[in-house]
Formats: structure tokens, sequence, C-alpha cells
């Protein structure tokens, strides 16, 4: 189930192209923002997403990372 949960938050971020606040990927998703978070930091360890600081830095912000990030 976890590895589906991943899969549906990636796509989410990936079709984005941009970067969202965790909040608005939490509401968007209809899930708690400590799961996102938990599946987002996943990713990250994965190579899959980026998590940092927004301009205020009371925003945590996530990205996908796609191919184009690597090419």
């Amino acid at each position: 189930m976890l590895g589906r949960h991943k899969d549906v938050v990636y796509r989410t971020l990936a079709t984005k192209k941009r970067a969202v606040a965790l909040q608005h990927l939490s509401s968007e998703l209809e899930t708690s923002m400590p799961a996102v978070l938990e599946t987002v930091r996943q990713l990250e360890s994965e190579g899959l997403a980026e998590v940092f600081y927004g301009q205020n830095k009371a925003r945590v912000m996530v990205r996908a990372k796609t191919l184009e990030d690597y090419v």
C-alpha cells in the first residue's frame, strides 16, 4: 500500500512541474501532513523529490525531480 501511495504523491508532484507547499499538497491529496511528509522524505531518499524551505521559513516546499534535472 505504501508503494502505491508513493506513486500517487510522485505523479501529483511531477505533473505540477514546480515546487508546491507541503500544506497545499496535503490538502489536495486529502491526507494528513505528517503522512505526506513521510512519503515525500522516502521519495527524497530515493532521489525522486526535493524538500526545502520557501521564501519565508514557515513554508516547507516540495518538488519532484524529473529527467530534465539529471540531463
